[in-house]
Parts: C-alpha cells; structure tokens; sequence
C-alpha cells in the first residue's frame, strides 16, 4: 500500500494550506503508518530494531536484564561465571546464534513469508552461472587488496586488546572449532548490512509524494542502497578500534559494490570469514598465545 492512499492529495495540500496542530499530526501519522506497509521501509525498520536487539557489535545488551551473570562477547574471559559449562567461549558463541537468529532466520522469514520473494533474491543464493567467475574473481580481490592491511591491524594494540573475542586456546585443534563456531558471525553481518539492506533496498520500488511538486513517483534505492548499507555497517562499528573502524567504509562500499553486481553476500562474506580467521591467528602469534 502506497503513502497515496493513506492521505489524498487534496487532503495533503489542504494541510499545508491550513495547517492545524490535528491536521498536521494526521498527516504524519499517514506517512509513519505507511512505514509499515510498504517493502523497503519495513526493511529498514526491521533491520535496525533487530540490529539494535542484537546490540553494538552483538554484545547483547538486554541481555543483562534477565541474566545478570552476562558479560559482552570477549570481555574478563579469565574470571567471568560460565553460563553453558561445556564451552569455554560461551559468551561469543550465545551472540553469535543469537545474531544468527535476530538477523538471519527472522529477516528470511519476513522475505519467505511476508514478502512471499526467493531468498535468492537477497543474496543467500551462489552467484548465478553468469556470475560465478565475477564471484570468485571478487573472492580472490578482497582478500589481496585486505590481507596486508590486516596483517598490519594484527600488531595494532587496540586490536589485540579485542580480538580473537576469546584468546586462550590450549591446542590448534580448540581454536579451529572457535573459529568454526565464529563463521555465523560473519553469516549474520553480511546478511543483514548485504543481502537484506542493500539487495533489498535495490530492488524494491516504493510511491514517494513530493510536498513541493504536489505529485508522486515511483522510486527505487537501486545502487544507492549500497551507500545506505555502508553507512549502516559503520555507524553499528562505532566503538571499535580505530584501524578497524577506518577500514570500514572501505569495506562496506568494495563488498557493497562486489555484492550488488553478483546478487549474493558469498564472495565478500567468506573473503570476510577468512581474513578474521587470519587476523585472530596473527594476534594470538604476536601475543605469543598461538597454541602448539
């Protein structure tokens, strides 16, 4: 449903001809009820209540309010109280399901089910034949155009002091199960910064009225969703160190751009993946704390 049936026109312009505290709190409720109405503000709305619920950087937050004993991902992992007694990195493990439950399962299910589109279509599905070798080609770019800047990040104090979430291992073995573990995190964020903001945004149409022309248009984000998702995905970093931070932008616009040409989040989510995966082992050898 579009904002033009919420309110008409004539109703519109005899607002802003005679405007009244009534009039004009009817005409925004018009537009604020239409959010719920229309694909890409349901979009936005979802992804950032759900985003919020996850919390900065997924430390869960709210958590807190019904178990006290919670600690955010990566934090006095030494002295902490164990919550699930058969993990030791319990924290990081609840938000990464969490986060896969918040911004992955419940957005796919407003695609499947309320949106009644393929999940394709938001990027969850391998690029398609056509764009395989442009997939893997993107694949291969971010990791030789990040894999210097994050062995150089890997020596920053700021960044040892946050990553890996949890840092002691007693076996090679142990710290490749925890980074197993740590993939759905990278899952969750190129899904919901990738594949259901920016694919989203790009290919669904919205009817915007113009106050100033007295008409509608069709409008589309198209490759503007892609400055939306970036935007989005460094606000939700601010916090963290700022050689990550930094970086950021960057990022979000190059697997951005590489995603809205492939049409799926696999190429930048498991280049993603595996330059953290190199990041955390670097950090722990700098540290001196790789096992073995």
């Amino acid at each position: 449903m579009s904002y033009q049936k919420e309110l008409s026109e004539d109703e519109i312009r005899q607002v802003l001809k005679k405007p009244n505290p009534i009039s004009v709190l009817k005409m925004v409720w018009a537009l604020i009820r239409s959010f719920f109405k229309e694909k890409p503000e349901i979009i936005i709305l979802t992804a950032i209540v759900l985003i919020m619920l996850w919390g900065n950087q997924g430390n869960l937050d709210l958590l807190k309010l019904i178990l006290k004993e919670w600690s955010p991902p990566g934090v006095a992992t030494d002295t902490r109280t164990p919550i699930l007694s058969w993990v030791k990195w319990d924290r990081e493990l609840i938000s990464f399901l969490s986060g896969t439950f918040l911004l992955v399962v419940i957005p796919a299910f407003i695609i499947r089910f309320g949106f009644k589109h393929s999940l394709v279509d938001y990027g969850l599905g391998l690029p398609s034949k056509g764009k395989r070798t442009v997939g893997l080609v993107l694949f291969i770019t971010l990791i030789l155009v990040s894999i210097f800047p994050f062995y150089i990040a890997s020596k920053d104090a700021g960044m040892q002091a946050v990553y890996p979430f949890y840092k002691n291992f007693s076996s090679v073995g142990e710290f490749i199960i925890y980074e197993l573990c740590y993939f759905p995190f990278f899952l969750v964020i190129e899904f919901i910064f990738r594949g259901y903001l920016l694919l989203g945004l790009s290919h669904n149409t919205n009817i915007v009225y113009s106050p100033d022309t007295g008409k509608y248009s069709v409008y589309s984000f198209g490759k503007y969703a892609i400055t939306i998702s970036m935007l989005s995905y460094t606000a939700w970093h601010l916090g963290k160190p700022l050689t990550e931070l930094w970086g950021t932008p960057l990022w979000g616009l190059i697997a951005g751009a590489g995603t809205y040409y492939v049409r799926s989040i696999w190429p930048a989510l498991m280049a993603h993946f595996l330059l953290n995966v190199f990041l955390d082992g670097m950090i722990l050898h700098h540290l001196n704390l790789f096992p073995g």
